[in-house]
């Protein structure tokens, strides 16, 4: 009997010992710029006789997990080629354990001998992938993902927060391959802190369906993946901020921010939540066509929910909601000329306007694999907006020096929208052979605004004032539906794909105009026959498309045909009930091709052809009078067909594994038949009848067209420490417009389609060319930025050339030292001539300073914003027919206090000591980057 209790004793000990099994995990960096360290020796041993208990090596990322520890006391040892060995006493109890970023120091005397394999460079190429490492970039305590963005090579930030890589938009951005917000970049690049990052990789993200079929269609996008730092799985991160401030006109400024992340294995969990009178704006949505935020001073507020979970291999979900506000004051100037044959006619305006909107938005998406060959994704998306509107305007329109009318114009809107859409998507895998597949996705949506406006205005001209006050009240309605079938057959091997797809598109539009004017009694009650009008439109769209794929170890291509029917059927209501019909049926055809070739790993090439229809705008169609702008009256074209787009496409990619150096080359040439161009019309006031019309519409066939291209190379100097990038761009267009002058208002008929006007070419020249130099270690970075840009501009109706270029140079210092204390500052210097009266010279100078507190965890900050008050917004637009510069007023000096708490809290981590800013979703695996894990799809599934 003791014998048995004793056994049992025994077994209960053991089995007690084996299930308190725990890891230890942790990331190692190179102390001098922050690297990864790859294949990093990884030991631990026994503390009381050196015993070697379980060993390991670092990932790609410099991250290693030891599995199936068991409670004791041990010496961790890391030892790597060229660096010296780090030791630590550890102590493992019963729970997991996160250590803190490990730091390496280099060997001087043994670097001086071999040569250090393993660290990263700032970019590195992987397949079509370009990936940059984030730690090879300091920002400060406080950055956001945005800030990082700016620091890397080929990678542009606009004022309006519009991102560009080697002059390619980037429109969406996923975080860990998932979709974050749908596809609002801004909530993505201004709400999730910059040291959560590890990687930003440049891709090719393909549509949902394209995802399942294997065959890229028209939706595939060049995007932004963010790939958190992967050693973190449980637990709690993000930051709590809060600052205020004081402008230069003792205004008070304020910024608050949180940003939430929960994450619980394979769940994910975001909340976003801020306001802020900075012009910082954190979301795209609530702002309803407000315009670019960065004109006038913007004051914003949001609030967030977003959540991916797995909730088993089978099913996934996903979705965010938010509601957004965002209220804008803007006042501009600007000078608009037109080009017309024998004179030029210029618009000089100053505008003062409000807009204000709120909005709310939810999305759902759930993808369910019932069994292994079925597949159902499920994306329903609603949204509503409420917008109000305030604007003033004053211009005066001249003959070349001749004033030839002045006025002023009053506006208020009042305006609802309800958007709401579902998309759904079923795919079959066929049991009886491998590779053959059935998918069909059905989408359908539907659109309701409302909007109510006053107008107030008067004009004089040759001492006669017109003047008008009206009410007008439109209402639009729209509803859409699509079905796509795509069938693919391996034919005598699962390289040989060959795939059949027919899509059927229908929308149906609505809109109705009701135009009032005032009574006797002051009321809007008298109804403008004139300016009233219903419309109705139907379009159907039909494509059958065959498209024929080949697989190999080093090389893919495709190629296919397309045939792209479409038919317009339109009708004009009128007042007194009679109506029009109006029918348009067009026929496209187009081959489409892409063909990829890996040279190496690390080395790619691409060259891809696609067309695509766009259909016209309801407002571009309904032949209805808008008088709301006595020097602008736009008319609707119901004859308005669909235009066609050629999109032809080349790209390079290398990385050199020995010299860490990367180049890049990307060729994009674009034509567009029947395309959608205005036609203008003057009279002898100058005042513009505008209308949208088809290049081409009566007369040779014209194709506006654009040439594109960016090279880019990248390399260190100093290996690991200074940095060189160059980037060069160049492009050409062609535009195409019409227009004409001196016409007698009395005989155009705005019933109908208005008389075409002279043929307006516009050709456009534009180069640029920048330089930067970088240099980095654990206490220092200094940047150094220089650019050009000139754009070369000339009609055939005016013989002027307008000629532009911008100067720019700009320079970073980031000193980070003891006590956590970190003092940043940047210069930007730019010139900017040949902006038609708005030539300047501008220097920006900002700094900022930061300490942190308690172990860390809480950073004060103090910001300096356009120390020398300086900064202007001015740009330049060319249309088909015309240039125009403007100026906007914009926020300057001001300075921001402010004191951000960083949430750190993850399950195994024992105290302040055992923390690390290293954060990251990283999901059961790392991500690799290229066409591995997170690339794939919706939800980061491989593919």
């Amino acid at each position: 009997m003791k014998l048995i209790l004793l056994s049992l004793i025994l077994f209960l000990s053991l089995s007690i010992s084996m299930f308190a099994q725990h890891s230890i995990q942790s990331t190692v960096f190179d102390s001098k710029n922050g690297l990864p360290i790859e294949i990093g020796n990884v030991r631990l041993l026994r503390t009381t006789d050196s015993t070697f208990v379980i060993g390991g090596q670092t990932d790609v990322r410099g991250n290693f997990q030891l599995n199936k520890v068991l409670p004791g006391n041990y010496t961790l040892v890391i030892s790597f080629l060229g660096y010296l060995d780090y030791r630590k006493n550890i102590i493992m109890d019963n729970r997991d354990l996160i250590l803190k970023d490990i730091q390496l120091n280099e060997n001087a005397q043994m670097l001086g001998e071999v040569e250090v394999n393993g660290t990263q460079a700032q970019m590195t190429v992987k397949g079509d992938t370009l990936e940059y490492n984030a730690t090879a970039f300091k920002t400060a305590e406080n950055a956001i993902v945005e800030d990082l963005l700016k620091r890397l090579p080929g990678v542009e930030v606009g004022s309006d927060g519009k991102i560009t890589v080697n002059g390619e938009e980037i429109k969406k951005i996923r975080v860990d391959g998932k979709k974050f917000f749908g596809d609002d970049v801004e909530m993505a690049t201004k709400n999730i802190p910059a040291e959560m990052i590890d990687k930003i990789q440049v891709l090719e993200q393909k549509s949902d369906m394209a995802l399942l079929t294997g065959f890229e269609d028209n939706d595939t996008e060049r995007i932004i993946n963010l790939t958190t730092k992967p050693n973190r799985k449980h637990g709690v991160f993000g930051n709590i901020s809060g600052g205020a401030g004081m402008d230069l006109n003792k205004d008070v400024r304020y910024d608050g921010n949180a940003f939430i992340n929960i994450m619980n294995n394979d769940a994910q969990t975001a909340i976003t939540a801020g306001g802020n009178n900075t012009n910082t704006t954190r979301s795209s949505r609530g702002r309803n066509g407000m315009g670019n935020p960065s004109g006038g001073i913007t004051t914003t507020q949001n609030i967030g929910l977003n959540n991916n979970t797995t909730v088993n291999p089978n099913l996934k979900i996903g979705g965010d909601a938010s509601i957004n506000h965002s209220a804008n004051e803007s006042i501009t100037e600007s000078n608009k000329e037109s080009y017309l044959s024998g004179n030029t006619y210029t618009n000089h305006s100053n505008n003062i306007s409000h807009n204000e909107n709120y909005s709310t938005n939810l999305r759902m998406e759930v993808e369910w694999k019932p069994d292994t060959l079925n597949t159902i994704v499920l994306q329903p998306t609603i949204g509503y907006n409420r917008s109000f509107s305030d604007r003033n305007n004053k211009y005066s329109y001249l003959t070349g020096a001749d004033t030839t009318s002045i006025g002023k114009s009053s506006n208020t809107g009042d305006g609802t929208s309800l958007n709401a859409n579902i998309n759904i998507i079923y795919s079959h895998k066929f049991s009886s052979k491998r590779g053959r597949t059935l998918t069909t996705n059905l989408s359908t949506g539907v659109s309701q605004s409302n909007n109510d406006s006053y107008n107030y205005s008067d004009k004089s001209t040759a001492g006669s004032t017109t003047t008008i006050d009206q009410y007008t009240k439109n209402v639009s309605n729209r509803y859409n539906i699509s079905v796509k079938m795509s069938y693919v057959e391996p034919l005598w091997n699962l390289k040989n794909l060959l795939e059949t797809s027919v899509t059927l598109r229908s929308t149906n539009s609505f809109s109705e105009k009701n135009q009032y004017n005032k009574d006797s009694l002051g009321y809007y009650s008298l109804k403008d026959s004139t300016y009233s009008n219903n419309f109705e439109s139907m379009f159907y769209n039909e494509t059958a498309e065959m498209n024929f794929r080949h697989i190999e170890k080093n090389y893919n291509f495709m190629l296919g045909i397309k045939g792209e029917p479409s038919q317009t059927f339109s009708t004009r209501i009128y007042e007194n009930g009679t109506s029009i019909p109006i029918d348009n049926e067009v026929f496209n055809f187009s081959p489409t091709g892409r063909f990829q070739y890996y040279f190496a790993k690390k080395k790619f090439f691409r060259i891809d052809y696609r067309g695509f229809t766009d259909q016209p705008s309801i407002s571009q169609m309904q032949p209805v009078k808008n008088n709301s702008n006595l020097m602008n009256e736009k008319v609707g074209n119901p004859d308005l067909r669909p235009s066609y787009t050629d999109n032809f496409r080349i790209m390079y990619s290398s990385f050199n594994d020995q010299t860490f150096s990367s180049f890049n080359v990307f060729l994009k040439a674009q034509s567009t038949k029947d395309a959608l161009v205005t036609n203008s019309i003057y009279d002898q006031t100058g005042k513009q009848f505008s209308q949208t019309v088809n290049a081409g519409a009566n007369g040779p066939k014209i194709s506006p067209y654009s040439i594109n291209g960016n090279i880019m190379f990248n390399t260190p100097i100093i290996q690991k420490r200074l940095h060189f990038n160059t980037n060069t761009s160049f492009g050409f267009d062609r535009r195409y417009g019409y227009s004409s002058k001196n016409f007698n208002s009395q005989t155009i008929n705005t019933d109908s389609l208005l008389p075409l006007g002279d043929l307006s070419d516009t050709r456009r020249y534009n180069a640029g060319q920048q330089l930067s130099l970088t240099f980095t270690n654990d206490a220092i970075e200094i940047g150094v930025r220089g650019s050009f840009r000139y754009s070369n501009t000339l009609n055939n109706l005016n013989p002027v050339v307008a000629v532009t270029k911008d100067w720019t140079g700009s320079g970073n210092l980031v000193f980070h030292l003891p006590y956590s204390i970190n003092i940043g500052t940047d210069l930007n210097y730019t010139t900017l001539q040949g902006y038609s009266g708005f030539d300047q010279n501008q220097i920006i100078w900002n700094a900022s300073f930061d300490k942190s507190f308690f172990h860390n965890k809480g950073v004060v900050s103090l910001k300096l914003n356009d120390i020398l008050h300086q900064q202007l917004n001015i740009r330049q637009t060319i249309g088909d027919n015309y240039i125009q510069y403007t100026s906007y007023n914009t926020l300057t000096s001001y300075f921001l206090l402010s004191f951000t708490y960083k949430l750190n809290q993850f399950k195994g981590a024992r105290g302040s000591g055992e923390r690390s800013n290293q954060f990251g979703s990283g999901g059961d695996r790392p991500n690799r980057g290229g066409s591995g894990g997170n690339r794939g799809g919706r939800f980061g599934r491989d593919r």
